[in-house]
């Protein structure tokens, strides 16, 4: 069944206008889209595939989405960020218009009518989250295009379906990596309530069409795979490995836990469900609560309808790869971040547009028994499907507004200045340490340690030897620079007033909330949470230190104090040490060389030993001192802690830690071997 020109070209013309409207009024670009583009742009540029040159990190995730800005950037004949965004926008808007197209086909094809064409094309263009990642530089376009082909493989029938599968599976991978879960959930719903009545097929048949499709996939995905293997050593985006181990460990009982508890979520707040069908961080506050609670009536009842037996195949599949997808969104990811969702809003959009189609004509089947009735039903039907369309309108709109307001303040006039700043201030070799990577890293051009470390991976390795404390970490990578939001200012301080005293000053503020705080638009406190940020720099009176062994601006060295072998540790300095399991008390002594404070032109001015136990984000204090010999002979030779151990995880990490005094002369400190019992 051909869909009618004029239909095609309302879609076209519906979809781009809105995106590409979007695109011209919020001039959007998202944080994470100048993590990529970086890359995309050394690659343009002849540097390789890399965030920093020479440095084979596979520091994206979507190989569309760092590849078709590099050839967005080399139709600008690499002379114009902005237009390299923009010819990807109109790739994006292209992609998406293709995704209503093929929405559309099906709808004609499972002959749905015009009030669910008009529902599930009108809300797909209309959805703020959708739309947004559409223009503001993610690979979401193209997600949600090969997930509306998949649908389309499975229900419009061709005469080598399996050749189309393999092609919307590979395009899925390309787009993300962990496609395959929608490609599973998809796939299995589709087999689980498969009709062989309607489809023409039976669940063998199915398997084998499965088995032909994986094939093309992987004939279409693997030059990919081989190409990150060869290239950076591992198919795994280091993205994925630097998210890796942030909160409580993934476990089965868990993932499982989850499912069974799934549909109540979408009213906790708790999981990802809830978010479907709402604009990007509503969570953190600012949206009306009754369009909060109507977008969790509707993410619930999506989430359920797989268990209704009459209704129909596609109806069903759709609602359980919804589910599915949210249970591992909900429970995988440290966190439900908004760009993951347009995926699982395309697939309830499609489930509540099958169940209206389905609905409306068991009505009509029934109307010469009551026209009255029916024609009545129709007319709710519009209403409601009319208030659903307007209600996804104004939150759109009202997102455009919100992210109009982000470009032009914090990002535009916050975080890139920031980045342009570091530039101009930086020597080279400079290091920065900073939570928000994108528009900061990329407008200053410097080595960057990221927390989780998507850029960095000696910010994987300090994660992998110190937990995820941020005083640990910066203590162990010592950047050159700090770009810290207030809150994560306090908490450093509060944790190791030194270190934001001692080892760091502040520089440079950068505040946007003065401007912010008279905007009449709705989610304001997402804004305020990027409005203020302060640019540290490190004082001369340390030296980064070395991840290959305990961490010493100086070299570590053993020796004898007082007939005892001790470790030399030059303060400031910071030693790590595994704690034994079932481990409950330990014992360690410490102290400074008799030759730091012997008579000399220069002697110590004292040091202050501490020892912390670090678990994952909790850094618990264990013990504290101060010692200075000179001025107080009983701190001369050996000292000793002697503590208990609180229960602790096999992650937990016992860190002893020298500071030095006002100055670093002669602070030879050393510790003693750590007795544990």
């Amino acid at each position: 069944m051909t869909q009618p020109k004029s239909t095609t070209l309302l879609t076209i013309l519906l979809v781009a206008a809105v995106a590409l409207g979007f695109a011209l009024y919020t001039n959007h670009a998202w944080e994470d889209y100048y993590i990529t583009f970086r890359s995309s742009k050394n690659l343009a540029t002849g540097h390789g595939l890399v965030f920093n040159h020479g440095d084979r990190l596979h520091t994206f995730t979507s190989p569309l989405g760092v590849l078709l800005p590099a050839v967005a950037y080399l139709l600008t004949f690499n002379s114009s960020d902005a237009g390299a965004l923009w010819i990807f926008r109109l790739m994006s808007a292209a992609a998406l218009c293709g995704a209503a197209l093929l929405l559309g086909r099906i709808t004609r094809e499972k002959n749905y009518g015009r009030l669910a064409v008009v529902l599930i094309i009108g809300w797909l263009a209309l959805d703020s989250k959708t739309i947004d990642f559409s223009i503001n530089g993610m690979e979401t376009a193209f997600l949600v295009l090969f997930l509306a082909y998949a649908l389309w493989a499975h229900l419009v029938p061709t005469k080598k379906p399996w050749l189309h599968l393999g092609a919307a599976w590979a395009g899925l991978m390309w787009s993300r990596p962990d496609s395959f879960v929608y490609i599973g959930l998809i796939s299995a719903g589709f087999w689980l309530f498969n009709e062989p009545a309607r489809t023409g097929v039976t669940r063998g048949q199915m398997l084998a069409q499965f088995l032909r499709a994986g094939l093309v996939t992987a004939a279409l995905y693997l030059p990919w795979l081989l190409f990150a293997w060869g290239y950076y050593g591992t198919p795994v985006p280091h993205t994925i490995t630097a998210k890796s181990g942030i909160g409580d460990p993934r476990t089965l009982a868990g993932f499982l836990q989850t499912i069974i508890h799934l549909p109540f979520k979408a009213w906790g707040s708790t999981g990802s469900m809830e978010g479907t069908f709402l604009p990007a961080y509503y969570i953190i506050g600012g949206w009306p609560e009754y369009l909060i609670q109507v977008a969790r009536g509707l993410a619930a009842m999506c989430s359920l309808l797989w268990l209704v037996p009459f209704l129909r195949v596609e109806t069903r599949a759709a609602s359980f790869a919804f589910f599915g997808a949210h249970a591992y969104l909900s429970y995988y990811p440290y966190f439900p971040f908004p760009w993951y969702l347009p995926s699982t809003t395309l697939l309830a959009i499609f489930c509540l547009g099958s169940l209206l189609a389905q609905g409306l004509a068991a009505a009509d089947r029934g109307q010469p028994a009551n026209p009255i009735g029916h024609g009545q039903l129709h007319r709710f039907a519009g209403i409601v499907v009319l208030l659903i369309l307007a209600g996804a309108a104004w939150a759109t709109w009202q997102s455009a507004r919100l992210f109009a307001a982000q470009q032009q303040y914090v990002e535009d006039g916050n975080r890139r200045k920031i980045g342009e700043w570091l530039r101009a201030h930086a020597q080279p070799g400079d290091t920065v340490f900073m939570e928000p990577l994108g528009y900061i890293g990329y407008f200053s051009g410097l080595k960057t340690y990221d927390f989780p470390g998507m850029s960095s991976r000696e910010m994987v390795a300090a994660r992998q030897k110190v937990g995820i404390s941020w005083t640990s970490l910066i203590t162990v990578l010592q950047p050159n620079w700090l770009v810290l939001r207030p809150h994560e200012a306090f908490n450093l301080g509060n944790t190791d007033h030194a270190l934001m005293t001692d080892s760091y000053e502040a520089v440079q503020e950068f505040s946007v909330l003065a401007q912010l705080e008279t905007l009449p638009v709705p989610g304001l406190p997402y804004l305020k949470h990027d409005a203020r940020f302060t640019v540290f720099k490190k004082r001369p009176n340390s030296t980064r230190y070395d991840l290959a062994k305990d961490d010493s601006p100086f070299a570590f060295s053993e020796k004898y104090l007082d007939g005892a072998k001790v470790t030399f540790a030059h303060a400031p300095s910071t030693l790590i040490r595994q704690i034994p399991a079932g481990a409950t008390r330990a014992r360690v002594q410490f102290g400074i060389e008799p030759d730091a404070y012997a008579p000399a032109t220069e002697q110590t001015d004292g040091a202050t030993f501490s020892i912390e136990l670090i678990d994952e984000q909790t850094v618990t204090p264990l013990a504290l001192r101060t010692l200075d010999p000179l001025a107080n002979p009983a701190d001369r030779g050996l000292q000793e802690f002697a503590f208990a151990i609180p229960a602790h995880s096999a992650r937990t990490k016992l860190v002893l830690r020298v500071n030095a005094g006002r100055t670093m002369t002669k602070d030879w400190t050393c510790w003693g071997e750590v007795e544990f019992h």
